[in-house]
């Protein structure tokens, strides 16, 4: 009688291990696979980067600090260029909406009840130091006062506006308003004339809701047309300007509105993602008047660029209104200067006799300056958070002779980067 062969157990745990060490080579796999993948997707924009770096002569044992700026840019670029990084974000965004959310990414934003994002902020720490930047902008106008120069502080609107924007209970706003009313304290302190849009805009003709955006933090085309309209004023007021005394260049009959349906999508929304935020409309000014303009600017890598021509050819970028198909590429708010650049220097040829106008500004400025730009024989500007080893503002205004220095301010930014000039007595 044939024997009976035993069957041998199965060992459980090796069984276990096992599993494990498959599912780590697939893991493994998986992660070293899309590392390649992105590698030969965005390997270029990293080499850039560096290259970029590179050749301004940086080097461990000259520049510590500049090597941790550049290992943050290229971090930077890694995450911007990472293969299939909107899908996720889509997929993320998504998930947020079934679950009925009001917050994204541990609130990195947060959205109003009418849908229009914000930026939130549990804590804030007090570092503003107000007293410190009027007493910088005091001694920018003193060192212009012998050349006639004229000093004016604008500060724009924020997005949020108590008692008006209405959020679900508990959400953390970011609201700027205290550090605002401060700095225009210790201006005004110290003989500053300054301008707050907060009591312009919103008003009875453009609300909330139409004077900003929902997927970003900048102002609407309008707002920033209003915005310029009440610059004119207290200019004309404040120094005599005499800008625009026939009221032609602010007078909104001059100017064609059209709105885009359905293709503005701001960094807000970009970082949220348009399932999150949705698309909104987009409304442009078009000038029904010629002008014709020559235009030096300064892009982000120090790269400078030349324009001229009419309005829309010098000083708009009307490649961000064609159809995309990628809804991530830009917002359509680059539709005015290319949205920002980091040095302009715009000549109006037909107005030799107008203005010089110097701004240290943000992007809110930059529909500003367009609209600026008729009644202005000149009008050059500098980013106020510009990070460009070529431009120094304070040099730049010793150097220079204007009839008006503007400083232009956006709540979110007033701090001591965007107020990096004379910063000695």
């Amino acid at each position: 009688m044939a024997k009976r062969r035993r069957r041998r157990k199965k060992d459980p745990l090796k069984a276990y291990i096992l599993r494990k060490k498959i599912f780590a080579l697939l893991f493994l796999a998986a992660v070293f696979g899309y590392a390649g993948v992105n590698f030969w997707y965005g390997g270029g924009a990293w080499a850039e980067t560096v290259e970029t770096s590179l050749s301004e002569g940086v080097t461990l044992a000259t520049a510590p600090q500049t090597i941790s700026e550049t290992v943050s840019a290229l971090d930077a670029s890694i995450i911007s260029s990472m293969y299939g990084r909107m899908e996720f974000i889509e997929t993320y965004s998504y998930m947020q909406v079934l679950m009925d959310k009001r917050e994204f990414n541990n609130f990195s934003y947060i959205s109003d009840e009418d849908g229009y994002l914000h930026y939130a902020s549990f804590f804030r720490e007090d570092t503003n130091d107000a007293e410190e930047y009027a007493r910088r902008l005091r001694r920018l106008q003193d060192c212009v006062a012998p050349k006639g120069t004229k000093v004016l502080f604008f500060v724009t609107p924020g997005k949020y506006v108590r008692g008006e924007t209405n959020f679900r209970t508990g959400m953390p706003v970011n609201d700027p308003d205290t550090i605002v009313d401060e700095t225009l304290f210790y201006m005004n302190r110290y003989g500053i004339e300054t301008v707050d849009c907060r009591k312009y805009i919103p008003n009875e003709f453009l609300s909330i809701q139409d004077a900003f955006f929902k997927t970003d933090h900048h102002w609407t085309i309008p707002a920033a047309f209003q915005a310029t309209q009440v610059l004119v004023e207290q200019m004309n007021e404040k120094f005599d300007a005499g800008l625009d005394p026939d009221g032609f260049y602010m007078d909104p009959a001059n100017y064609e509105w059209v709105s885009y349906r359905k293709g503005m999508l701001g960094s807000m929304g970009r970082k949220t993602g348009a399932n999150f935020s949705g698309l909104e409309d987009f409304e442009a000014l078009w000038p029904t008047f010629e002008n014709q303009y020559d235009r030096h600017c300064m892009g982000v890598t120090d790269a400078t660029q030349h324009f001229r021509g009419s309005t829309t050819e010098a000083l708009m970028d009307t490649d961000v209104l064609l159809e995309h198909d990628d809804i991530y590429s830009d917002s359509q708010y680059s539709l005015y200067l290319n949205g920002l650049r980091p040095y302009e220097h715009i000549v109006n040829e037909d107005n030799p006799d107008g203005v010089k106008i110097f701004a240290i500004r943000d992007s809110y400025f930059s529909p500003m300056m367009v609209f600026l730009a008729p009644m202005c024989s000149e009008l050059d500007a500098i980013w106020s958070l510009e990070e460009s080893h070529k431009l120094d503002i304070e040099s730049y205004v010793k150097e220079n002779d204007f009839d008006y220095i503007i400083m232009e301010i956006y709540p979110y930014n007033i701090n001591g980067d965007a107020f990096n000039f004379f910063k000695g007595d």
